[in-house]
């Protein structure tokens, strides 16, 4: 029994001592800070903000993102993918973040543009939402290129420093949009996001030394069909899945464009969908080395199968946490003014287990596996029922129907890429 448990220490050691060398623990650590921090600045908005205020910035967020999500045409994940794939060699991240940068800075001129029209031209359903666009429309550029610069961090797995940078980020936005929204109310949220950006890049660039475009010619020869493809697909990819939760926002302010409402809807979402860092986390870390072995079924399978078994279960420990005291949490942490938001809470609750085990897990390893067709068949299925079930539920029942609709969608995403992952895995096993 003594060797056994000897053994047993001795595996666990090795295990601890090389997930630190890699990074695991600074990535994990990192994002744990950064989510702490975003919730702590979240209460804290909460609180400065009135619920009108809080509402009003909400919805035009809201907006800002459905554009944002096609940032850069997404060849900041082209980048990463491709990078990935040859090892994160120096030469050729740079190479490929060189013309990768180029064509986002000016694809995302566009989404400014967009921004800018809407903020001045179309009509909102909620006063002061077209201001507020007008003001975020420079913010496209900057967080292009802090994403282009994580991506660079995590392809050559720099994964202390990709935390380093991260958390700096997220601490520099709660302290300025703090302060911001206690001086100028919605717009300090807005000083807050461009200045931590901007900050952020500025310590990429001289600190990390991170110089994503260079003096040579920024033609990639044949990997530019390579990453434009990947990034297109991977854009589509991740605006469906986000839309998931932002249409939700979205339709909420057309049906019932009260600013509480909004308001109390969001409060309700924070904390599950906070909680999406523990496995993005995982995924994170993991990324690069299922590119690296997306060819080894064997080796895939078997780490798959260690991963969703581990999260699963603290998963389900914590929503079942979350659901239990939900009202507690609520009113402890935003107050009785949105206790209101119980129900709607608890259903996301339930959502987090099943998005946070399945859903982002396989998604993000079907990537690794280049199966990006069936990513944009299963996200194009997904968006449908979205789209469908926010209509229908949310006429029925308001915000608890965008939460069942949330639920409804992820269960078929999650169903749809698992299987399909799990298939693509044993596939690959018996052919090694």
């Amino acid at each position: 029994m003594g060797n056994v448990m000897k053994d047993i220490k001795s595996s666990v050691g090795n295990i601890s001592k090389k997930l630190f060398s890699t990074g695991f623990f600074h990535i994990f650590g990192g994002n744990v800070l950064n989510k702490i921090i975003f919730f702590l600045s979240s209460i804290v908005l909460v609180r400065i903000l009135t619920k009108s205020e809080y509402g009003t910035f909400t919805y035009a967020w809201n907006i800002y993102s459905i554009i944002f999500i096609f940032s850069g045409m997404g060849v900041d994940s082209g980048m990463l993918q491709l990078s990935s794939e040859h090892g994160g060699e120096p030469e050729y991240t740079k190479k490929i973040s060189n013309f990768g940068t180029r064509f986002g800075i000016k694809f995302n001129l566009i989404l400014s543009l967009v921004l800018l029209i809407t903020g001045l031209f179309i009509p909102l359903k909620i006063k002061d939402g077209g201001q507020l666009l007008c003001a975020l429309c420079l913010l496209p550029l900057f967080q292009f290129i802090f994403n282009m610069m994580s991506g660079y961090l995590r392809a050559q797995k720099r994964n202390r420093e990709f935390a380093v940078l991260s958390v700096f980020n997220t601490v520099l936005l709660f302290v300025v949009s703090a302060g911001g929204a206690y001086l100028l109310r919605e717009m300090g949220l807005v000083i807050g996001y461009y200045f931590s950006t901007i900050a952020a890049c500025l310590v990429g660039f001289f600190v990390f030394r991170i110089h994503l475009i260079s003096k040579d010619n920024a033609e990639i020869g044949k990997d530019k069909n390579d990453l434009l493809k990947i990034g297109f697909i991977s854009m589509v990819n991740n605006a469906l899945a986000q839309l998931l939760y932002l249409l939700d926002v979205f339709i909420l302010g057309i049906v019932d464009s009260q600013e509480k409402v909004l308001a109390s809807y969001k409060v309700a979402t924070m904390i599950p969908t906070a909680l999406t860092f523990i496995p993005l986390s995982l995924m994170i870390y993991v990324y690069p080395y299922f590119a690296e072995h997306k060819d080894d079924g064997k080796w895939c399978i078997k780490r798959y199968k260690q991963i969703v078994l581990a999260i699963g279960a603290f998963n389900l420990f914590l929503s079942a946490m979350l659901f239990a005291f939900a009202p507690f949490i609520i009113k402890l942490l935003f107050g009785a003014q949105y206790l209101d938001a119980v129900t709607v809470f608890r259903i996301l609750a339930v959502n987090y287990f099943i998005s946070g085990t399945f859903r982002i897990i396989s998604g993000n390893l079907l990537v690794t596996q280049r199966k990006l067709k069936f990513n944009l068949i299963e996200s194009i299925v997904s968006g449908i029922v979205n789209v469908i079930a926010d209509f229908f539920l949310i006429k029925l029942w308001g915000s608890v129907g965008a939460a069942i609709a949330t639920v409804l969608v992820v269960v078929v995403s999650s169903v749809m890429s698992t299987v399909y992952l799990v298939m693509t895995f044993h596939r690959k096993e018996q052919a090694d």
